[in-house]
């Protein structure tokens, strides 16, 4: 099982802060459950990182970690396209970055664990086959 775990769910975690979604990427990492990430989530998460040693440990993390790589330009016009849909359906996503996340992961087959409002509207209009990564699956 391969899972993508979005930028809100990398937070909580790192934070101690107590939410079902850090709890279940607990579970994950402690099975041994293959995580992924990708360049904009590290972008997102490592920018709001101020101690420099915490820093450097979990850059040595993340290198350690598969990334998702887009297909450029493929991925990058499926996203744009899922926003204007979503739009269309009178939904405003507030980040591309969620696009082009969702698109990734449907892209690669993988679940997507995320704690994010407009994660949460991408997967409930349907636009997309994504697996999202069931809460009650670790609880």
């Amino acid at each position: 099982m391969r899972v993508l775990i979005d930028t809100s769910v990398w937070i909580d975690f790192f934070n101690g802060h107590p939410s079902p979604e850090a709890e279940i990427l607990a579970q994950l990492i402690e099975d041994e459950v293959e995580l992924l990430t990708c360049g904009v989530i590290v972008a997102e998460f490592m920018q709001g990182i101020r101690d420099e040693k915490a820093l450097e440990r979990l850059e040595f993390h993340f290198r350690d970690m598969d990334w998702l790589t887009p297909e450029e330009p493929k991925t990058y016009f499926s996203a744009a396209e899922l926003y204007r849909r979503l739009r269309a359906r009178g939904i405003t996503i507030r980040s591309t970055i969620d696009c082009l996340i969702a698109v990734l992961a449907q892209d690669h087959g993988t679940f997507l664990l995320a704690k994010d409002r407009d994660i949460r509207l991408i997967i409930e209009s349907g636009l997309l086959d994504l697996r999202e990564f069931p809460l009650s699956r670790h609880q």
